[in-house]
């Protein structure tokens, strides 16, 4: 299937690991110019090699807090600047708070929520300037289902996002962008929190695969293709959905 990729322009936050680094990847593979940030030096270095090693698309880090407004514009002006446009907004970076203190809701709010709201802000007008326009935020099944953590900001942030995507879809749909959620469950990649999970609690890990009716933890590669594929062209009729990519691991009706 043609996703109808080739020559596109993408903006992914958090594309220095897991999930964003292989959908920046796949994007790239698929002919798109990549522009993503991250927090660590080192780690923004060699996703852009790797990125630029995937496919016929390039790509360019930047290192941004999305916690801070003015670093989280910057990296959104210089994006722009770098691709000359842009068609695919993937916000993707999380706070990733289970803490539950006042610091953590803090660091949701405005990595989660805030930097979302001022990408869309700032780039809502090449947005509007493009054919495949697509706004794709990463959520989690936290949103809809509690795992039984003590009450922290990171589903109810998530919530929030979802609210938002509906009201961008309904907005900005007659301008030709579209807005969705996907929602990941328990998804392992090598570094990431359910690797450490695995390492430090074998048998809590064991317990959580054994929960998931497909018998094991999604991958970040499988993410990316399902992000891939609903913020791409191919994806057109999809708009105001909140996806659910867990591999039944919630078992509920929405």
């Amino acid at each position: 299937m043609d996703l109808g990729l080739s020559g596109k322009k993408a903006i992914i936050t958090g594309g220095s690991r897991g999930i964003g680094l292989y959908t920046g990847a796949l994007l790239a593979a698929e002919g798109c110019d990549i522009a993503f940030c991250g927090r660590t030096p080192s780690d923004i270095k060699a996703a852009t090699d790797r990125i630029n090693s995937a496919g016929v698309g390039t790509a360019i880090g930047f290192q941004a807090d999305l916690e801070s407004e003015e670093a989280t514009r910057a990296f959104a002006k210089q994006a722009l600047e770098e691709l000359n446009g842009v068609d695919i907004l993937i916000h993707n970076a999380s706070g990733f708070d289970m803490a539950g203190d006042e610091e953590g809701w803090m660091r949701s709010f405005q990595v989660d929520m805030m930097a979302g709201v001022r990408l869309v802000d700032e780039c809502l007008d090449a947005l509007k300037a493009s054919d495949a326009a697509s706004i794709t935020f990463i959520g989690s099944m936290a949103s809809k289902f509690h795992f039984g953590r003590p009450p922290s900001s990171y589903g109810a942030a998530k919530g929030a996002m979802r609210v938002y995507a509906n009201d961008l879809a309904q907005q900005y749909g007659k301008d030709g962008i579209r807005a969705n959620v996907i929602s990941p469950g328990a998804v392992w990649f090598e570094g990431g929190s359910w690797d450490q999970r695995k390492q430090e609690s074998p048998k809590f890990y064991a317990a959580v695969e054994k929960a998931i009716p497909l018998g094991r933890l999604g991958t970040a590669e499988e993410l990316a293709r399902i992000i891939t594929f609903v913020a791409s062209p191919a994806g057109l009729w999809i708009n105001a959905e909140h996806i659910a990519v867990d591999g039944g691991q919630v078992a509920a009706v929405d």
